[in-house]
């Protein structure tokens, strides 16, 4: 739920461990069945017998990238790491405008009007609302929605898979992006490998043999309709940022969140899915009335 977003942007958190520690800290303070972490947490880490915690820590999340998700072996262009101080505006905002100018775009393919007549250049809250209103069922605008963003989706991971980028995974172990016996992998004297004899270790995945990454997938392919949710969520989350002063955070449990007036809002889950699934907006617009999220003003998309 944290780490999975970043990666699909192409950016890998790099202090992966010293993130699970706080989701434990967490999870002690919410789960009285967890007190044990909190006690085991206070006690002298094993990474304080490294002389680099840092270092080793980063070298485990790029790892990690790579056996849960497929990423490439080290930094570069689209693949960077992200700090946790910075997750909230460089992963939480950009996921939400991301999404959410998607969203846009298949609303433009098929054909859908814009909310605003004094200018219909501008993105609103209020079309989506008013396309998926009173689309539940079968057939209805919210299916044909859904079934535009899902391909959406599949073009842009084909797209980066093509350039050897993050979350690629159908290509065999050792291609480019890869780090194995591709240029630059072991044998070819490349950047942090070494030539024969520096004693320079080989790729730790190359014991795995050629299988395809990732190794280990974190979450099944998402269904249309959840993918669908997800962006009606970042769409309203852009507008709460935009124009009720919230803001982007980051929940050590859940992942992205969103913050008004310093506190999180856990309750937008369902306001949305009785919207997409639905076709009822009631629920979403009385939350957005409690926030003051206005629907008809224009967000900044990417």
């Amino acid at each position: 739920r944290v780490a999975l977003p970043a990666w699909r942007m192409g950016r890998w958190p790099s202090r992966l461990d010293a993130g699970v520690v706080s989701a434990l800290t967490e999870l002690s303070r919410r789960d009285r069945l967890a007190d044990g972490f909190a006690l085991r947490l206070g006690e002298r880490p094993a990474c304080d017998l490294l002389e680099e915690p840092g270092v080793a820590d980063e070298a485990v999340s790029l790892l990690a990238a790579r056996l849960f998700h497929g990423g490439p072996a080290e930094s570069g262009p689209g693949w960077a790491p992200v700090d946790w101080q910075q997750y909230p505006d460089e992963v939480v905002d950009r996921k939400w405008r991301t999404e959410a100018a998607r969203l846009h775009r298949v609303l433009d393919t098929l054909g859908v009007p814009r909310a605003s007549a004094a200018d219909p250049a501008v993105p609103t809250l209020a079309r989506v609302m008013e396309h998926l209103s009173g689309s539940g069922g079968p057939g209805g605008p919210g299916e044909e929605l859904a079934a535009g963003i899902g391909a959406a989706v599949a073009r842009e991971e084909a797209a980066t898979s093509g350039l050897g980028g993050p979350g690629h995974g159908g290509q065999e172990h050792g291609g480019p992006g890869h780090g194995g016996p591709a240029q630059g992998g072991p044998g070819h004297g490349g950047p942090g490998h070494g030539g024969p004899g520096s004693g320079a270790a080989e790729d730790p995945l190359d014991l795995w043999g050629p299988g395809p990454l990732p190794l280990f997938p974190l979450q099944p392919p998402r269904t249309g309709t959840e993918l669908l949710a997800d962006h009606v969520a970042a769409m309203v989350c852009c507008a709460a940022v935009d124009t009720a002063g919230a803001a982007p955070g980051l929940d050590w449990l859940d992942g992205p969140a969103l913050l008004v007036g310093g506190e999180r809002r856990a309750d937008l889950a369902a306001p949305v899915l009785s919207l997409v699934e639905d076709g009822d907006p009631d629920p979403l617009l009385s939350w957005l009335a409690e926030v003051g999220v206005r629907s008809d003003k224009p967000v900044r998309l990417v």
